[in-house]
Formats: C-alpha cells, sequence, structure tokens
C-alpha cells in the first residue's frame, strides 16, 4: 500500500484546519474591524497566484530530486509566519501591520505547498495517477474534516485560541518531517495493488474469460482439450463483461472514443516521454538532413534565395495554409515550373512534420515540467491550474505561426469570455459568502462553535460530494440545467441568510444545511466548467486546454476571492450601528450579483468552443 501520498495530505489537511478560524481569532483577540480582516485575507489570495507558478515551475520541476527539501523548506517558513500572526499582543498599535506581513509571508511560503504536494503526488503515482489521485487527496479531506469540528469543540466554551497554535505546530512538524523522508519518484505498481506484467502472461484481459476450450469426460476425469461447437461459437464472439475500461475515468465510451490523443498522452511518464522526446527529435534532424540533400539544385533566383536560407540556418517562410502569395501562382516559365516543385516537395514535407513537431515540444515539456499536469486532471482543484500562467512557461512552449496555422478555426471569442467572467464572478460571490461567514454565525446569531465546526466539516464533505456526483448530473441531465439549477440553489441560500435571526434553535440546523447546500453548487459549477473546456475543445492542443484552465482557476481562486473578501468588508463595516445589518446588505448584493451571473453562464452553456 502506497502511505507516503496519503500521509503528506493528512499532515498538509492538520496543519491548514485553523484558516477558516483566523477571522474570529483577529475579531475576538486582536480586535480588528470586518475590512481590515477582508484585506489581511485578501493578501494571500492575490500572492499566490505568482508564487504557485514560481515555487512549482522555476524552482522545484528543474529539481526534482530536491522536491522534499522545498516543501520542507516551505513548510517551515509558512509555519513561522502562522505562529507569529498567533503571538501578536492584543491592542498593539502595530498589530495590523504585523498580521499584513505574516499574510505575505503566508501567501509567498505556505499557499504553494498544496500545489506541490499535488505535484508530489501525480510524480509518485506515474503512469496511474488518473486512477488514483482523487482517491490520494480524500485522505486529507477527511482528515480536515475531523480537524474542523474538533477545534470547534474545543473553542465552545472558553474561547481558547491557544488550541490553534498547537494545531499549526502539530501539523507542520509532521509535515516537515514527512517532506525531508518522502522520495519523490514513480512507485512500483505493486503497491498500488496492480498486478505486473509477469503475473498475467498466459492471456491478454480481453480474452480471460473467453478461452475455456476444455471439457471434461464422464468416463474418465482427464481433461481433453478439444473444444466442441459451443466453445468455438463462443471464441468467436468476443467477451467484454469485466473489461471496461471507459467505467475507470467516470466518462462514457463515445466520449473517450473521440477525445484526441491529449487523453493518453497524459498518462505517459516523466521518464516514458523524456526517452520518446530524444529519440523522435534525433529522427526529426535525421530526416531533415535527407531531404535537403535530396532536393534538386534551383536554377532562379527565388530558388538561390531559398537555398541561401536553408544553408544559413534561417527560419523558413510560414506554410501556404497561413500566408498565400498571388505572385508564386502566376509562375510560368520553365525554370519557375522547376523550383515550384521542389519548394512544393519541401513544404509539403515540412507541413507534415509540424503536427509531429507539436506533439514532441507537448512531451518535452511535459518531461521538463510535469507539475503541468495538474492542469488537465478531469476534476483539478481549484488553485492547481493557475501554475500555467507563470511567464517563464509561454517563453519555453510558444505560440507561433506555425502552430496557429494548423488551428485556423477561431474560437467564438463571446463565448470564452462569458465563462472566463462567469468564474470570476462566481469567485467574486463566493467569497462574499464565505470570507466573513465564521463572525456572521457566532457573532450576529449567536450559534456555538462546535456548531461552526460542523459548518466547516460541510463544506470540506461537499467538495467530495460535488467531484463524486457532477459526472452523473452531467450525463443525465442538459448542462444548462444543473447550470441553472445550482445558481438558483445559491441565490435561495444568499437570501435564506437574510432572513435568519438570533435566538432561534432551527437557526443551528439550518445554518448547516445553508452551508451544505451552497458550497456543493459553487464546488459543482467549478467541476462544470473545467469539464466544459475539456469538452467542447476536442481539436486544440494541450497548451490551449491548459492556458484557458489557468485563467479561471486564477480567477475563481485568487483574484475574484480577493476582490470579494474585501468587497465584504467594505459592505459589512458600512452599517456602524449594528453587524447584522450589514450582513444583510452583504447577502442582498450578493444574490443580485449570482443573478447577473446566471446571465453570463449562458452562452457558454450552449456553444461550441473549436480551434
Amino acid at each position: 500500500m502506497l502511505f507516503w501520498p496519503k500521509l503528506l495530505t493528512i499532515a498538509h489537511a492538520v496543519a491548514c484546519s485553523v484558516r477558516p478560524y483566523l477571522p474570529l481569532y483577529l475579531s475576538h483577540l486582536l480586535g480588528f474591524s470586518c475590512l481590515d480582516i477582508a484585506i489581511l485575507m485578501a493578501v494571500p489570495l492575490l500572492l499566490r497566484s505568482v508564487s504557485l507558478g514560481f515555487w512549482t515551475i522555476i524552482v522545484v520541476d528543474p529539481r526534482s530530486l530536491l522536491h522534499g527539501f522545498f516543501m520542507a523548506l516551505l513548510t517551515a517558513v509558512g509555519t513561522a509566519a502562522l505562529v507569529l500572526i498567533l503571538w501578536i499582543p492584543p491592542h498593539a498599535s502595530y498589530a495590523w501591520y504585523a498580521a499584513l506581513f505574516c499574510m505575505v509571508l503566508d501567501g509567498l511560503f505556505y499557499q504553494p505547498l498544496g500545489v506541490l504536494i499535488d505535484s508530489a503526488i501525480i510524480k509518485i503515482l506515474g503512469d496511474y495517477k488518473m486512477l488514483y489521485y482523487d482517491a490520494q487527496r480524500q485522505w486529507g479531506q477527511l482528515a480536515a474534516a475531523v480537524m474542523a469540528v474538533g477545534i470547534g469543540w474545543s473553542l465552545d466554551d472558553d474561547h481558547d485560541f491557544d488550541t490553534l497554535m498547537g494545531t499549526v505546530l502539530t501539523g507542520s512538524m509532521l509535515l516537515f518531517l514527512l517532506s525531508l523522508s518522502t522520495t519523490v519518484q514513480p512507485a512500483d505498481p505493486s503497491l498500488l495493488g496492480i498486478p505486473t506484467p509477469e503475473d498475467d502472461e498466459e492471456a491478454s484481459t480481453l480474452l480471460k474469460d473467453s478461452i475455456e476450450p476444455t471439457v471434461t469426460t464422464d468416463s474418465t476425469a482427464e481433461l481433453v482439450h478439444t473444444p466442441n461447437e459451443d466453445t468455438l461459437s463462443d471464441l468467436q464472439r468476443p467477451i467484454y463483461k469485466n473489461y471496461k475500461p471507459y467505467c475507470l475515468f467516470n466518462e462514457q465510451l463515445s466520449h473517450i472514443s473521440e477525445e484526441d490523443a491529449s487523453m493518453i498522452q497524459r498518462m505517459a511518464s516523466t521518464t516514458n516521454l523524456s526517452t520518446r522526446y530524444h529519440q523522435q527529435q534525433q529522427q526529426q534532424q535525421q530526416q531533415q538532413q535527407q531531404n535537403t540533400g535530396n532536393q534538386p539544385r534551383p536554377t532562379s533566383l527565388a530558388g538561390s534565395e531559398s537555398l541561401f536560407s536553408q544553408i544559413a540556418g534561417l527560419p523558413p517562410r510560414p506554410p501556404s495554409c497561413c500566408h498565400s502569395s498571388s505572385a508564386e501562382s502566376n509562375a510560368g516559365t520553365a525554370t519557375g515550373d522547376v523550383f515550384h516543385h521542389s519548394s512544393s516537395q519541401y513544404w509539403a514535407t515540412t507541413a507534415s512534420t509540424t503536427a509531429n513537431n507539436i506533439l514532441e515540444e507537448e512531451e518535452g515539456l511535459f518531461a521538463a515540467m510535469p507539475s503541468l499536469q495538474l492542469a488537465l486532471l478531469p476534476s483539478p482543484p481549484p488553485d492547481a491550474p493557475m501554475l500555467v500562467l507563470w511567464p517563464q512557461y509561454h517563453k519555453i512552449f510558444p505560440v507561433d505561426e506555425t502552430r496557429e496555422c494548423f488551428h485556423t478555426i477561431a474560437p467564438p471569442q463571446r463565448a470564452v469570455w462569458c465563462l472566463v467572467i462567469s468564474l470570476f464572478v462566481l469567485g467574486t460571490a463566493g467569497a462574499m459568502m464565505n470570507a466573513l461567514l465564521y463572525i456572521f454565525l457566532h457573532d450576529s446569531l449567536g450559534i456555538p462553535m462546535h456548531m461552526v465546526g460542523i459548518v466547516g466539516m460541510v463544506t470540506i464533505a461537499s467538495e467530495v460530494a460535488a467531484r463524486n456526483s457532477v459526472s452523473w448530473l452531467a450525463h443525465r441531465f442538459h448542462l444548462i440545467g444543473v447550470v441553472g439549477s445550482a445558481h438558483i440553489t445559491l441565490i435561495i441560500c444568499a437570501l435564506t441568510y437574510t432572513w435568519l435571526q438570533p435566538g432561534h434553535l432551527a437557526v443551528h440546523g439550518l445554518a448547516v444545511i445553508l452551508q451544505l447546500m451552497q458550497a456543493l453548487a459553487f464546488q459543482v459549477l467549478w467541476l462544470l466548467a473545467i469539464r466544459q473546456v475539456d469538452a467542447v475543445l476536442l481539436t486544440a492542443d494541450q497548451y490551449h486546454r491548459m492556458f484557458l484552465r489557468g485563467k479561471m482557476s486564477v480567477l475563481f481562486n485568487s483574484i475574484g476571492p480577493a476582490f470579494g473578501s474585501v468587497l465584504a468588508g467594505i459592505l459589512v463595516d458600512s452599517c456602524q450601528t449594528e453587524i447584522l445589518l450589514g450582513f444583510t446588505r452583504l447577502f442582498r448584493c450578493t444574490a443580485a450579483l449570482l443573478i447577473l451571473n446566471a446571465l453570463i453562464s449562458w452562452p457558454w452553456c450552449f456553444s461550441v468552443i473549436e480551434y
């Protein structure tokens, strides 16, 4: 059993379980206003969009052997920032600035830890990351749910926030030791319970259930290796009752059959990709040398100019699919015909090999930066795809004119913009509803801390439920129906929050139900948007998939939540007389924003985006 990824996710979940309680700590012990707290919560959200790509793509991927060391380093610095903010003296004049400095360190060092752990998991799983990645992360979510209830129960009576300090130190120390002890390399398939080729040498998976050609005679108990007529008819008819690979991905067979090579390409391991990339690069160089040597010597001035460009190593002109010249079509001389034949042969060879070059570039890119494969997982975490937006990635893998000529069909910009704007609005609305939610539940409604802990538990449980149910919803209902139902659920939750009043016992249970519904709706909308990218970009390459997912991730999980958190603080502090009136105004504005987003979501629910 492969237990190192499970332990890493559990330790990280324990260390991060105190984050939802930080607004209560800043409000009760340090006396910050809601706007001050909102700004402090927005700083690490903004910085994570830069720090994730820097530590993952620039620092860790080129130094795979030091992956565990860098995780331990970030754990130490990030833990120091969290411990420092919990040691700030109450009501000190420099308290807010010290807290701001701690949040900057948290955004630069502690926020990337989650993606680094996810990167370590897919590297350890190797070829089987598509099958076992979600199962490894569920252990961390289980630990986070248990810790949410435990911390809430410990704060129920005396508001002893020293529990937060002990939880951070325990989880971080465990994560630090595990990071130094973990070797990030592909694991043995036997640790995952996968049979090796030596265990199944006799027959393939397709024929195991059909090869039964032996019959037993009544007179003797010996086996006669003579197949009867019924057995022969069964052998001619293949049996697939146990072999259903598309069920492993929770997808329909038609979806995978129409998918391009990117689905299989994502399964390639780092070692195999690197080897194939170098072999194909050598073969391509040999083929180009042969084509250059076999070309006839051109006799025209244009042919001499083309020959000079080939000898000098200058980049050739773009193919005819990208640019066309009217002068070439008017060539009628004999020398022009000779040159036209040789030039056409050259450009035909170049065009036929460009698609292979693009595939080789992508394979080489994944071999050099395997963490980019996080952006191509079927159900990635909301913060993982944003690492592809680091500028160094686009310098290594540019989109040139040769690549663009193979994707001449431009995407409908209206649908793409609506998809991106919709994710930004969802991230903003999610932060407006959840950034100061614990303060609203405990200080405004008087809900005890153990019930607040249960609210945190159902938030984590909704993420697991959404990931397991989104495939079922997408296959049985129309996309616009699911998206519309999710928006209606969010609007109802936002308006119901405005009707809650303190002093009623039913408010406790209703708060848990509302949190479960709205957290499930937000997660379903995120997963549906990601699935929409994969479902409609069937002819696009990996670059366009990852880049669009990265933009969606940074808007839904970084810029949008930061903007929504600040906006929530402004709206709550606008009512100085009673904090409950400020939260009522906040949830009404959130409901209006969700109604607007429901209208923005229509184009990307109906449109098909193709390249």
